[in-house]
């Protein structure tokens, strides 16, 4: 049983996501003006599960091949034998079926919106059509279904229509989610060729994968600026309290690699440290007035 439990928690790799799907959920309450309730929370905890259920299905589905890797078949615990395929595989749409119910108490359109990101989430890794191994599918889905559709079942949570807000920070998401994407088929680019895979990185080869990368950090670049500048998307003290955060969480790892000369893992030692900081400023910019009410009405 605790072997189980034990397999089932690290099924879930919430530590791969749990800092993004906060800014991406955040990011499009703010573009809708929304506040903090328990429609806040009940909207981070499906998003968090529905993005649960998409790393689920994807270390049981890729359990056979990780299996045959001596690099994967201990990171996933139903190849690692920590979990059995059935069991993880019932826990599995368990969380997809809380998470569709709690996308449909916020309403139709982030009902509507969360249950497409659980089918995007199935059909990604699922044998039958593994929308990741597809050239380009693979990136649509996943920019969607990681980043895209989280920011907005955050903004339809709080609003009915689109309105001026909402271009640009879902811009800013998607590029951030395929720069991501193409981070992870670099870094897995040799064992997946070995696979004879053949997704997007595979497809444009790794020099054109790097130009690619480079052209959405430009993108998430100006369309950050835009809506954290021009629009006015957040206040600026967040944006202050964003980069103070920021840079005291990336002095350590960058201690660490400024030696190495391995692009990727320069890269992969600011990802975590900037996601931290800018889920916790976002994060305490609906906290802190909640928190404010109450002080006021003196609950502390």
């Amino acid at each position: 049983m605790k072997k189980s439990l034990k397999g089932l928690i690290k099924l879930t790799r919430f530590n791969e996501y749990v800092y993004f799907v906060v800014i991406t959920t955040l990011l499009g309450v703010a573009a809708a003006r929304g506040r903090f309730g328990l429609s806040l929370i009940v909207l981070l905890i499906a998003n968090w599960m529905a993005v649960g259920f998409a790393f689920m299905i994807n270390d049981i589905e890729d359990a056979p091949d990780d299996a045959l890797s001596l690099a994967k078949t201990h990171r996933n615990p139903v190849s690692a034998g920590l979990i059995k395929p059935w069991t993880a595989r019932k826990a599995t749409f368990a969380v997809g079926a809380i998470s569709a119910g709690l996308f449909a108490i916020l309403g139709f359109w982030p009902f509507i919106f969360g249950f497409s990101s659980l089918i995007l989430g199935y059909l990604y890794s699922a044998r039958l059509v593994r929308l990741k191994t597809m050239a380009f599918m693979d990136i649509f889905s996943h920019c969607l279904m990681l980043a895209g559709l989280q920011f907005l079942t955050g903004y339809f949570t709080y609003a009915n229509r689109l309105s001026y807000y909402w271009f640009w920070p879902f811009i800013f998401v998607l590029s951030i989610s395929v720069y991501g994407e193409l981070y992870n088929e670099l870094r897995d680019l040799e064992v997946d060729q070995q696979a004879q895979l053949r997704h997007t990185a595979i497809f444009l080869g790794e020099k054109t994968t790097h130009i690619i990368m480079l052209l959405m950090l430009f993108i998430s670049l100006i369309s950050g600026m835009v809506s954290f500048v021009m629009i006015n998307l957040i206040p600026h003290w967040v944006l202050i309290l964003m980069v103070v955060l920021a840079l005291v969480f990336t002095l350590p790892p960058f201690l660490k690699v400024k030696r190495t000369k391995n692009n990727l893992a320069i890269q992969n030692a600011f990802h975590k440290p900037l996601e931290r900081a800018a889920a916790l400023a976002l994060a305490l910019l609906y906290i802190l007035p909640w928190l404010d009410q109450f002080w006021r009405l003196g609950l502390f």
